[in-house]
């Protein structure tokens, strides 16, 4: 499956500006959302207003998984010593479907995890052009780009 690259929400920049998100040093959540969802809505701030969340089953839990503390992290770009690029483990982060399927699969968000209403989102990426199924007991790997998840210049 080719995912799109990742796409900041209009609010998150305003949010990365104000300290209200604080890349590198908060906790962040990546959630699943189905094809029916408004996911990719730029106008979306909080994670409340997410439609069509992947439905708690099969391992997957509503609001998302952790990313592993301090894999989401700030790093010097080595093309450049003037980017750096918010990034995550080269692991990724795993959903395993367990004992149900995960159904109508289509986009990741990453949010930070303050609560879960009041969880700020800061992007997403479409994981595949059309819908699909994580099927018990398979695992859907989300892995990031060479480049990062986003680069400031």
């Amino acid at each position: 499956m080719a995912a799109t690259a990742w796409q900041l929400y209009n609010s998150a920049k305003k949010y990365i500006g104000n300290g209200t998100i604080k890349l590198g040093a908060g906790v962040f959540k990546m959630v699943l959302a189905q094809t029916a969802s408004n996911a990719s809505t730029f106008t979306l701030s909080t994670y409340a207003s997410v439609t069509n969340e992947v439905a708690a089953a099969g391992g997957y839990v509503a609001g998302g998984r952790n990313l592993v503390p301090a894999t989401a992290q700030w790093t010097v770009n080595p093309s450049s010593a003037k980017q750096m690029k918010f990034t995550m483990s080269a692991v990724g982060l795993a959903f395993t479907a367990s004992g149900a399927n995960l159904v109508n699969v289509r986009y990741a968000i990453l949010r930070n995890s303050t609560s879960a209403a009041a969880g700020k989102l800061l992007c997403f990426c479409q994981l595949s052009s059309s819908q699909f199924t994580v099927t018990s007991p398979n695992t859907l790997t989300v892995l990031p780009a060479a480049t990062g998840i986003f680069t400031l210049t």
